[in-house]
């Protein structure tokens, strides 16, 4: 089997990039065109997206891909002549092609073979619209080969008849050198033939027959591959009992067949081809799709294609190669007074050039930051664009009709929060359709719209992005959710007030539902929620609910998780950074203004009572007492505490590292930074406010 270059991983990467944006779009637009069926532009720019798709999949050599956009591309075809309805069952047959061609991408990316994905009932289905059979081979089941099939994709012209020796509807694996001498055959006028042989069932050795008709067909045409290949020691014999040799030749069919005439051989077929066919199969793509016993083990070590580029907008680039080229002048100024400082120049002269020097490249520094950043923004409608599709099925399946209103799909975050923030936001969007949610009979009964509504909207908050998921469903039943806590044996649950209550929602395993079913009632959902979006992303989440109006769910997000904004502190000897966006103010305690409160130490602020805490307790050390203190008023969701500290530094941005959780045990901290004169500051994860008795 011929090795997978560079040329061609970078191309295999290329398609996958080009046609995961393209099944997006294909999913997008098949939603638009459910609500307008008889949109000729719509169902236009569907076949224009499937068409390429298909074409781009067939180049690659991914034919199972390619055959799923064909059999789509068919369907659209009856509807852009007007022979077809796109009824509701017709859009669900497309959807499931949709989907299948999302899900074949998914597995080529991880190093897979596009036929692993089971085609069958999809291919069955878009078959059964246009009133056609399914491409051959594109209805067995997942990691089964085609019948017949030892190779990667389809030729033009195979034969119809099933089970005869031309039936070998593969194309081989070729090397760059091979695709020139196809080129060059081309270019001289030469036939391209494939001819295949069937070696005699009752034959032990197969493989020198298959050899034999190689040898024969060496002496007339110029044979450039067979499949399965002969070079190299067969592994298995039983798979030359039907070997296809691919040659180019100015001799005729007669010469070819006669070639192929050799002892214990039952039959041979000959059958011209188009270039085009051959061509089309990239090396190394195409081996993607031999079988297990075919590929060998280099098919079963293929790494996981991981997405290793990203389209940013020209604008952004051009920003920052505007301040690259102001650090290259500076640079040369910097050089230029180092020439001077040697040569004898005024000091105090070189030192104000420098002075200036140094501002202009801390200006330029501080730009190239925020366009590096720039770079890593995206638009949160990359999440956004798949709720649609995740309403229009929950909602079928659950017969609960649904308006979903998206709004801020064009906010930026970065792209490392867009990749952990999918999964909790389809959790909250099932919980307002399962939970939510009434049946239509009860929301008419109740005064309600037939149809229920879903809003998911984002904005930016100064350095906060504002996530908000709202339904206009049933609301949160308090007591319902006192008793299953009551029933759990959680503690305060008799006492607790509704936020808290709301808050117990995110607690693993709870639960107000009785049944368990695919979708929900594990109690796994709310507090996915709660872990991925308070742990990880370094956010928080709030309930808000109204009996018989609905459910409003904020996230509250951090713009970037690399570079944030703090406030400097020290305590107990060491340097400590506060996130701004968890700071609503630095004040000065008296001693005489701390009081004690049913829980440990209090005092006012803003004409609220909070607690008090020290960042030395919290460190394991005492408080020093003394007359005045220093303290930071910091908030994790709706809780606050005065937090008192030996110093306020000041305010700067820190770029955030990881901290190892042996020097986290305690889960004080978020990461840690290093200044530029090489000291840490641990930065403070504020949810420990949360806790009970921290």
């Amino acid at each position: 089997m011929a090795a997978q270059g560079p040329d061609d991983a970078r191309l295999r990467k290329a398609f996958l990039e080009e046609a995961g944006e393209l099944a997006q779009r294909l999913g997008e637009s098949l939603q638009s065109l459910e609500s307008a069926p008889d949109n000729r532009e719509q169902i236009n720019e569907v076949f224009r997206l499937t068409h390429s798709l298909k074409s781009e999949s067939a180049f690659m050599g991914f034919v199972a891909l390619s055959d799923v956009a064909h059999a789509m591309e068919d369907v659209l075809g009856l509807a852009r002549d007007g022979r077809r309805l796109l009824d509701g069952d017709v859009i669900d047959h497309l959807f499931a092609g949709s989907d299948l061609i999302t899900e074949m991408m998914a597995v080529v990316a991880k190093g897979g073979r596009d036929s692993d994905a089971d085609a069958r009932a999809v291919m069955e289905g878009l078959s059964a619209v246009t009133g056609t059979r399914p491409p051959r081979g594109a209805v067995q089941q997942a990691g089964e080969a085609p019948a017949g099939a030892e190779g990667a994709g389809a030729v033009e012209g195979a034969p119809a008849e099933e089970g005869a020796p031309g039936d070998q509807s593969s194309v081989p694996v070729l090397a760059d050198a091979d695709r020139r001498r196809l080129g060059e055959a081309r270019e001289r006028g030469e036939g391209l033939w494939r001819v295949t042989v069937l070696v005699d069932p009752e034959e032990p050795m197969k493989f020198p027959r298959a050899y034999l008709v190689f040898a024969n067909l060496e002496q007339t045409a110029n044979v450039v591959a067979s499949v399965p290949p002969l070079d190299g020691d067969p592994a298995d014999d039983s798979r030359y009992a039907r070997t296809a040799f691919y040659v180019t030749t100015a001799a005729g069919e007669d010469e070819l067949r006669l070639a192929g005439a050799v002892d214990q051989i039952s039959e041979v077929a000959v059958e011209r081809l188009e270039y085009a066919a051959l061509l089309s199969a990239r090396a190394g793509v195409a081996a993607a799709h031999l079988p297990a016993a075919a590929a060998g083990e280099d098919a079963a070590r293929a790494a996981p294609l991981e997405k290793t580029s990203i389209r940013v907008e020209t604008r952004k680039l051009d920003d920052l190669w505007s301040l690259v080229a102001e650090l290259v002048l500076h640079k040369s100024h910097i050089s230029r007074l180092s020439e001077s400082i040697a040569r004898g120049m005024d000091p105090v002269a070189v030192r104000e050039e420098l002075t200036e020097s140094f501002d202009s490249l801390e200006k330029i520094s501080g730009g190239m930051q925020q366009a590096m950043r720039d770079t890593r923004m995206i638009p949160i409608s990359v999440i956004f664009a798949k709720f649609p599709r995740l309403v229009r099925d929950l909602s079928r399946k659950l017969e609960k009709p649904v308006d979903l209103s998206v709004s801020g799909e064009e906010t930026e975050i970065d792209r490392s929060i867009v990749e952990a923030l999918s999964e909790p936001l389809t959790h909250i969007i099932r919980n307002s359709l399962d939970h939510g949610l009434e049946f239509p009979e009860e929301r008419v009964r109740m005064g309600k719209p037939e149809k229920g509504r879903i809003a998911v909207s984002a904005q930016r908050q100064g350095g906060t992005i504002v996530i908000e998921v709202s339904d206009d469903g049933r609301g949160m039943d308090t007591e319902r959710i006192r008793q299953k806590a009551l029933a759990m044996g959680l503690p305060g649950a008799a006492e607790a007030d509704e936020a808290q209550l709301h808050e117990m929602v995110f607690l693993p395993g709870f639960s107000t539902k009785d049944v368990v079913t695919d979708l929900s009632g594990r109690g796994v959902g709310m507090d996915v929620v709660a872990t991925r979006v308070r742990g990880e992303l370094k956010g928080d989440v709030e309930l808000a609910s109204e009996p018989g109006q609905g459910t409003r769910v904020t996230l509250r997000l951090p713009l970037s998780l690399t570079i944030v904004n703090s406030l400097l502190v020290s305590g107990d000897g060491h340097l400590y950074a506060i996130p701004l966006s968890d700071v609503d103010g630095t004040v000065k305690l008296l001693d005489g203004d701390i009081g004690d409160g049913a829980s440990g130490e209090i005092s006012a602020w803003m004409d609220e009572e909070i607690p008090v805490h020290s960042l030395a307790a919290l460190l394991g050390s005492r408080r020093r007492r003394q007359d005045e203190y220093f303290a930071v008023v910091i908030h994790h969701g709706s809780a606050r505490v005065l937090l008192i500290v030996d110093e306020l530094i000041e305010e700067r941005e820190i770029v955030i590292k990881p901290l190892d959780d042996l020097l986290n045990y305690n889960r004080l901290f978020s990461g840690v930074s290093v200044l530029e004169d090489g000291r840490l500051a641990f930065i403070l994860d504020t949810s420990f406010i949360r806790r009970e008795n921290f």
